[in-house]
Formats: structure tokens, C-alpha cells, sequence
């Protein structure tokens, strides 16, 4: 992923969405791929939310915000991630590590600039193999947790 997001960049310190063709990905990343847009008032909004983060978090956010995810640490976790990315306009990788989870979870995060200025979205992969059932097990009972009253 993060070759292909330096190829796409040519040279620049990020690539434009337009720049991003997701079809032209290998398959097997396409579910662990996400894309996400800065609106202009500083929101986070998923642009594509590849099909195995909605079998883990057992929700598509494709076309929501992020402060629309529950649980909230959730939310506070990626926009965590995602501010970070943009202070230091450079890709990053975060190891996150969950309660009775052996292995931490790996994600890279990588800055899109449509002016070539500013960071405009985002391109992310987070692969779930190997830790893929016992963290999706993990994500559906903190989900459940979070919703009783």
C-alpha cells in the first residue's frame, strides 16, 4: 500500500484523490483499503470503507463521518490517527493494541492533498488477517457494551 501510494504521489509529498485508483489495487487489500475525506469544516467523512472493516466493526460507514461511530473510543481513536497525519503531512503506521488481543493491530494512514497544500483525505489499510475473528469478536462485544442502557 505504501508503495503504491508513493507511486501515485510522483515525487509529491501526497497524491490527489484523482490520483487513486482503487481498481487498479490487488483484490485481496480491497477489503482492508479505506479512503476518507476532510470536509471543509474539518470533518472526517468515509469516502470507501472496504468490506472487511464492515465485517469487524459490523457497520459500513461508507459515505458517514466519524463522529457518527460508536463506540466512542472508536472515534476518538481514528481521529487520533487521522490528526496526527495531518500535523506532520507524512504517512504513519499505528500499532494498537486491544485488551485480551495477543497481537496489536497495524494501520498505515497516508495523506491525500487535492491543492497540493493542504491534506484533503486520507488512504488507509489496515489489514485484520491474523487477528481478523478474535478482534471482530472483540470490536461486536465493545459495540454491545457501549449500546446497553
Amino acid at each position: 500500500m505504501y508503495q503504491y501510494w508513493r507511486a501515485c504521489a510522483a515525487g509529491r509529498w501526497a497524491p490527489a484523490w484523482k490520483d487513486i485508483d482503487l481498481l487498479s489495487m490487488p483484490p485481496p487489500l480491497m477489503p482492508y483499503v479505506l479512503v476518507c475525506d476532510v470536509t471543509p469544516e474539518g470533518e472526517f467523512v468515509y469516502r470507501y470503507w472496504g468490506r472487511g472493516h464492515t465485517a469487524y466493526h459490523a457497520m459500513d460507514y461508507t459515505g458517514k463521518a466519524i463522529s457518527s461511530m460508536q463506540p466512542s473510543w472508536v472515534r476518538d481513536l481514528l481521529t487520533h490517527q487521522y490528526m496526527r497525519v495531518m500535523e506532520t503531512r507524512e504517512p504513519r503506521v499505528f500499532a494498537t493494541r486491544y485488551e485480551k488481543i495477543a497481537e496489536p493491530q497495524y494501520s498505515l494512514r497516508m495523506p491525500l492533498s487535492n491543492d497540493g497544500v493542504r491534506v484533503t483525505g486520507f488512504l488507509g489499510f489496515a489489514e485484520r488477517r491474523g487477528v481478523a475473528e478474535e478482534l471482530r469478536r472483540w470490536v461486536v462485544a465493545q459495540r454491545m457494551k457501549s449500546v446497553k442502557v
